[in-house]
């Protein structure tokens, strides 16, 4: 009985310690890579509108987005930039912003998709991205007061959620340990986002 507890317990003790050199190899990828951001144009040009009793706000999704993904993404990773300034990056998250406000209840609820593309040569099936995320998050608050302020924070509860899927991943760690071991890998990420802005619509919003 005794050996069996003793054999039960090295098993156990083996198991912490090898997830204890994943995470830390994870770290590792993660806090030395590049990523670089996609978020169609269309997000840029056509702003949506969000309903009040009183008052509609005009919302340009494509702006706000990027602010907040970049402010939370230089926190895990060596750099982020957007796709026209991500001349060695090593995956490409495609984002797919949107935003919605309940009047009744005074919450702003976001919702963000984020498609993952490991940034390589020859160029990745940008109709197969290696991960899909949607997460979603609310954030109380008054469009008729300071709206922005509340949308940065429905934004940035949606990216940080985004964050801890990725950071788990063990799929997305692989791939992105193996790109960052690949020497053929390709890393002016220009091409890949060129294919993803030739994407149809159909194929960015479902």
């Amino acid at each position: 009985m005794h050996n069996h507890r003793l054999f039960k317990y090295l098993i156990i003790l083996s198991c912490s310690f090898y997830s204890h050199i994943l995470l830390a190899q994870a770290a590792t990828d993660l806090n030395s890579a590049n990523v670089a951001i996609h978020i169609a144009k269309t997000h840029y040009h056509h702003p949506v509108r969000l309903m009040h009793y009183f008052r509609d706000v005009w919302h340009l999704k494509g702006p706000m987005a990027e602010k907040v993904s970049l402010n939370v993404l230089k926190k895990y990773f060596a750099d982020a930039q957007v796709c026209d300034n991500g001349h060695d990056a090593n995956i490409v998250l495609q984002l797919e912003p949107r935003m919605f406000y309940n009047a009744q209840f005074r919450v702003f609820y976001s919702d963000i998709t984020a498609k993952v593309f490991i940034n390589s040569t020859p160029l990745p099936d940008v109709n197969a991205p290696i991960l899909t995320i949607k997460q979603q998050a609310q954030q109380s608050g008054d469009l008729m007061i300071q709206p922005d302020f509340s949308m940065e924070k429905a934004y940035t509860k949606a990216v940080e959620k985004i964050m801890s899927k990725l950071q788990t991943d063990q799929a997305f760690l692989n791939a992105l340990h193996q790109a960052k071991q690949n020497s053929t890998i390709n890393n002016d990420s220009k091409a890949l986002c060129a294919a993803l802005d030739d994407l149809p619509a159909q194929k960015i919003y479902f």
